[in-house]
């Protein structure tokens, strides 16, 4: 009667059960966390917020404005009164299959309150403006990343009880661009929002 070594099967069974099992584990811990909102919720994919500044004092919400006597592009701005909550916004992160706004993930932003006849409402980064400034403006391009689009995308972090915008974008892997913060510069009595301001802008995410 031939004796058969079951040993042989189960080993590496196991072997391929406990691979499988780390990769679930890492996979998990790598899924980054996700943005809260006011109310402690997800900030989801497709839903209206408001972006205002944390605390009292700090100014109002984002709109848009010209600057140096140029309506294309129009800058994204805060409202200097803090009792305007300014143009709602919805977010895309960068992957299609993705719902939830998570810490660190390249997404787009657009204002979905307003239309422009000659512009997008996603916002974008811009140096034609003051070539010296990284403003972010409108007219930029929804989805499609990659070094073209490279302008388009931000990201949210933690900053001390709230969130800051960052500009730092990974869609491209080849790309350097330059990173920073997201800010608030004067402009002629404006508030415009630009990359490279410390303190960054402190904000809240208010689902409308």
């Amino acid at each position: 009667m031939k004796v058969i070594n079951i040993t042989r099967f189960i080993v590496p069974f196991l072997l391929v059960t406990l691979l499988s099992t780390t990769f679930f584990l890492v996979k998990a811990q790598d899924v980054a966390e996700p943005v809260l909102d006011v109310s402690g919720n997800a900030v989801r994919r497709g839903v209206n917020y408001y972006i205002l500044p944390a605390g009292r004092g700090n100014g109002g919400g984002l709109q848009v404005a010209s600057i140096r006597n140029r309506t294309n592009p129009l800058v994204v701005s805060q409202n200097a009164d803090e009792s305007v909550i300014g143009v709602n916004v919805q977010f895309s992160p960068v992957d299609p299959k993705e719902n939830t706004v998570r810490l660190s993930i390249d997404m787009n932003v657009k204002f979905t309150s307003m239309v422009i006849s000659d512009s997008s409402t996603v916002w974008r980064i811009n140096t034609e403006l003051i070539p010296e400034r990284y403003l972010v403006t409108i007219g930029g391009v929804e989805g499609n990343p990659g070094r073209e689009t490279l302008g388009n995308w931000f990201n949210i972090d933690k900053y001390e009880d709230a969130y800051k915008l960052v500009y730092c974008p990974v869609v491209c892997e080849i790309c350097r661009p330059f990173c920073g913060e997201i800010g608030i510069l004067e402009e002629n009595g404006k508030r415009v929002l630009f990359v490279g301001r410390d303190p960054p802008l402190k904000v809240t995410f208010h689902k409308v």
